[in-house]
């Protein structure tokens, strides 16, 4: 978690770094742990370990159709920083600090353009029962990095990249886009690329 100001002044001045991405992850993982929430980044953590290692202690994702990731926590990072340092980051935060704005969502293409390659892992069923893992390299289209408040602290509720979006708009491109719920959205220009 990190305080919705310091968090603010940073993106405002688009001086939100990859180290303070990797510091809100962290401390957004540690934070989760003794609530319900779900503080985790979908990220390949290392060649040794299975790809699909990050969410190991959450059963319930060992049997979703699909499932996408980050390549590494550099690349998470800097797709993160990217989302938060642009118009729409600002704006998110300018709605977390509204009483009755728990959550924020963006979808954001300019963080996208930090990591253009994701792991996609997909349950393999025949006849209605699983029969395995595979997993393929797609395009990244946009990061999607949900931020949530508690009290004046931000943390990151989740984050992965995504090819697509079911049942919801991809923003036009060259946007970024801000959601509440999933009723109101807010578009935005994209950033430049080298904010992050």
């Amino acid at each position: 978690m990190v305080s919705l100001k310091d968090l603010f002044d940073k993106v405002v001045e688009r001086q939100f770094r990859m180290d303070d991405a990797r510091e809100l992850m962290k401390r957004s993982f540690y934070f989760a742990g003794g609530t319900l929430a779900h503080a985790d980044v979908h990220v390949v953590l290392a060649a040794a370990r299975p790809a699909d290692y990050h969410f190991a202690h959450v059963p319930q994702y060992e049997e979703r159709s699909l499932h996408s990731m980050f390549e590494s926590m550099s690349d998470a990072a800097h797709a993160i920083a990217a989302s938060l340092n642009s118009k729409a980051g600002e704006s998110a935060l300018r709605f977390l600090s509204v009483r009755g704005v728990p959550r924020a969502t963006i979808i954001s293409r300019s963080g996208a353009r930090l990591a253009d390659r994701m792991m996609v892992r997909s349950a393999v069923a025949s006849m209605g029962t699983r029969t395995g893992t595979m997993y393929v390299t797609k395009a990244t289209t946009v990061v999607v990095t949900v931020l949530s408040i508690d009290s004046d602290q931000v943390f990151l509720t989740t984050a992965y990249p995504a090819h697509s979006l079911n049942n919801r708009p991809l923003p036009p491109v060259g946007s970024d886009l801000v959601e509440l719920g999933h009723q109101q959205r807010f578009v935005y220009q994209c950033s430049e690329p080298d904010n992050a």
